[in-house]
């Protein structure tokens, strides 16, 4: 029997307990769905204290009042009430309390998931109350569901970006082969047409010579942004060095560029990531920052890798930008989320009209799937 069958079998079976579970809840709901709800169970409750609170209450009233002298009827009532009063409110917060702990339960369940605790589910008590075991079903299928069309997205993120880069890879490869040595084998024709006798012929080749190396020059620098060879031969520390030579100076802005000690090759995928956050921060600052200065660090401390861009230039409000703002750069945003996401980290910015902009990617070295 294959491996694959074994898998399956046991997933099956599994998935069979799972489903057994769940019935037997359903079973111990439904059967637990013909006693008291929770609104009929505060309505007796209370009724309850108040028959008891007025039949005590006249039955102590009367007994104190047939010894008491005339003058102490009133405040003997008014003791008697008060007392009889804070003994209600005592047993009503103890049976509300008891009550609605259910509901509680939800509450914390909710905020914990809302504050980023995607593992949080809420606890089913079928003997507390029918109505709020449903509702606490219904809530824990919710994040389920939520927690498996999340990974169903971020694995298929994951094969487009995956398709991206394969697809980038070979057309980096196709420009350098083909393309710019058909570039420079013509060149070195033109380079010959430039020792002809006839000046006009000289002329047209000289200008066809420069056309030529400024087209060979545009195909190697597409090439190097589509896949920059540095990044797979010498690791992510020399291909950051050599990306942010080259936007130096194509934007004529100082690039100070601060690496770890420790240069020990990181996993390729982990190198992959950092690159191209690096590269649509530096795209973003040359496009929309107008900036003097940018500083790109990157640090590794335990098992976290970080990388940290920071710029000088006009900054802008993170709100009014969105995937689909009509410039580049939301989406820019998204794609370096996305990105740190799928890598299991996460990925900041800090953004203010006229006080520049830092982008901060956090990524642990080791990720583990999202199993919450």
């Amino acid at each position: 029997m294959s491996a694959d069958v074994v898998t399956t079998g046991r997933q099956f079976n599994l998935d069979g307990a799972a489903r057994r579970g769940s019935t037997r809840l359903d079973r111990r709901i439904r059967s637990a769905s013909n006693r008291v709800s929770l609104f009929y169970r505060v309505l007796i409750a209370n009724v309850t204290i108040i028959a008891l609170g007025a039949i005590v209450g006249t039955a102590v009233s009367t007994s104190l009042g047939r010894d008491a002298p005339q003058h102490a009827i009133l405040p003997l009532i008014v003791l008697i009430a008060i007392i009889g009063i804070t003994l209600s409110l005592i047993v009503n917060i103890v049976v509300l309390r008891a009550a609605f702990r259910p509901l509680t339960s939800l509450s914390r369940t909710a905020q914990a998931v809302r504050l980023g605790d995607r593992a949080a589910r809420a606890p089913v008590d079928p003997a507390a109350d029918p109505e709020m075991a449903q509702l606490a079903i219904a809530l824990n299928a919710t994040l389920d569901e939520l927690k498996e069309d999340r990974n169903r997205l971020r694995d298929l993120a994951s094969q487009v970006i995956r398709a991206q880069e394969d697809e980038r890879r070979r057309v980096s490869r196709e420009l350098h082969d083909d393309t710019a040595q058909i570039l420079f084998a013509q060149l070195l024709k033109i380079t010959a047409l430039k020792n002809s006798e006839d000046d006009q012929i000289t002329s047209i080749a000289g200008n066809l010579e420069e056309s030529t190396v400024h087209a060979i020059e545009g195909v190697r620098r597409l090439a190097l942004e589509l896949r920059p060879p540095a990044l797979d031969d010498l690791g992510l520390a020399e291909a950051l060095a050599e990306l942010c030579q080259r936007f130096e100076t194509q934007s004529g802005c100082r690039i100070r560029l601060l690496l770890p000690a420790n240069r020990q090759r990181l996993p390729s995928d982990l190198e992959l990531v950092l690159y191209r956050i690096a590269q649509e921060a530096l795209t973003n600052v040359t496009k929309h920052a107008g900036a003097c200065a940018v500083e790109v660090h990157l640090r590794r401390s335990g098992a976290n890798v970080t990388l940290l861009i920071k710029d000088d230039g006009r900054g802008f409000d993170r709100r009014a930008f969105q995937a689909s703002d009509g410039v580049g750069l939301g989406l820019g945003l998204f794609g370096m989320e996305e990105r740190a996401s799928l890598m299991g980290g996460t990925l900041k910015v800090w953004s203010n009209p006229n006080s520049g902009t830092e982008v901060l990617a956090h990524i642990p070295l080791a990720p583990a799937r999202d199993n919450d």
